[in-house]
């Protein structure tokens, strides 16, 4: 073969080369194991699944915060709702003679107070069972009524949990407030009526002298 046709057999060559590069450049790639031509490989992250909390509602007992030995800042008040099982306590309805509780008792005699549960609301009713541990406490209620305060009424009473024994009681007529003290522990709960008011406050108190000691005075 001569010289001369060897170069034009080598520039022939070249030009095919140049022209496979253009029309298919992904035939001359290096490819990396375990990968395809022309396909870029893609990560796909999943979310991990967030954990749902369930958390049951009942009428069992519910002891209110109370604090440690430390005297330390009150924790937040325990909030006291109504109750979806009603007829499963001992006692249903308000005493007929409300009178014998109508009378504010004197509010207790100490520097300083915890409110450690509170209800509000409008209408009445028969409040979850709670357990309160300490042997001296005290209802602090607040009634409103803007529109027709001469017909606003408010009757509450505190029952033993065990027996329905009526603790304390008592009768709010026109807007207005009202302090008890119940000298009682254990578990309890409240039957509430109101007519024509337009909301109410019940804050359940104690000294703070028992809320430090979890119940019993030092």
């Amino acid at each position: 073969m001569e010289k001369g046709d060897l170069l034009t057999l080598i520039g022939g060559f070249v030009v095919l080369l140049l022209v496979a590069v253009l029309v298919r450049p992904d035939s001359f790639m290096v490819l990396v194991p375990g990968s395809s031509p022309g396909v870029t490989p893609q990560i796909t992250i999943t979310p991990a699944a967030s954990p749902e909390m369930t958390v049951a509602v009942t009428d069992t007992p519910r002891t209110v915060p109370v604090a440690n030995s430390t005297p330390q800042e009150p924790a937040p008040p325990y909030r006291i709702m109504y109750t979806s099982n009603p007829f499963t306590y001992p006692k249903i309805h308000l005493p007929d003679h409300m009178e014998a509780f109508g009378a504010s008792d004197i509010p207790l005699r100490e520097n300083r107070s915890v409110t450690f549960a509170y209800m509000e609301g409008v209408g009445g009713g028969l409040t979850q069972v709670f357990t309160v541990p300490y042997e001296e406490w005290a209802v602090n209620i607040t009634v409103n009524e803007e529109q027709w305060p001469q017909y606003a009424m408010f009757k509450m009473v505190v029952c033993d949990a065990k027996t329905g024994t009526v603790l304390q009681g008592g009768e709010i007529q026109f807007p207005g407030s009202m302090y008890k003290v119940v000298r009682a522990s254990g578990p309890v709960y409240m039957i509430v009526t109101t007519s024509n008011v337009d909301s109410f406050r019940i804050d359940l108190e104690t000294p703070y002298r028992y809320y430090v000691t979890g119940g019993t005075a030092s």
